[in-house]
């Protein structure tokens, strides 16, 4: 197992180093058809109960906070300012 090594790259990057870096074995001999098709409908099924369950979700849970702020700034009239901004600007 790999480490995550302290240095100026983001999270991404260093995925895709790790990625690039990590060795994969090959398909055995003896992996027969039957039970590739098997694998490969368990991982299916698995990514689709993630998909709707995670990964949907998500992504509705970060389109209200968009649409929130545009209904607040709609009804309020006025603008959704940071701690650090300017009144007069």
């Amino acid at each position: 197992m790999t480490t995550f090594e302290t240095n100026d790259r983001d999270f991404e990057g260093e995925l895709a180093h790790q990625l690039a870096i990590a060795d994969v074995p090959p398909v055995p001999d003896d992996l027969d058809a039957a039970l590739h098709g098997r694998l490969n409908n368990a991982l299916q099924t698995h990514h689709w109960i993630t998909f709707f369950t995670a990964v949907i979700p998500m992504v509705i849970v970060s389109m209200l906070t968009p649409i929130g702020y545009f209904m607040i700034h709609t009804i309020s009239g006025r603008l959704r300012r940071s701690p650090g901004a300017n009144e007069d600007s």
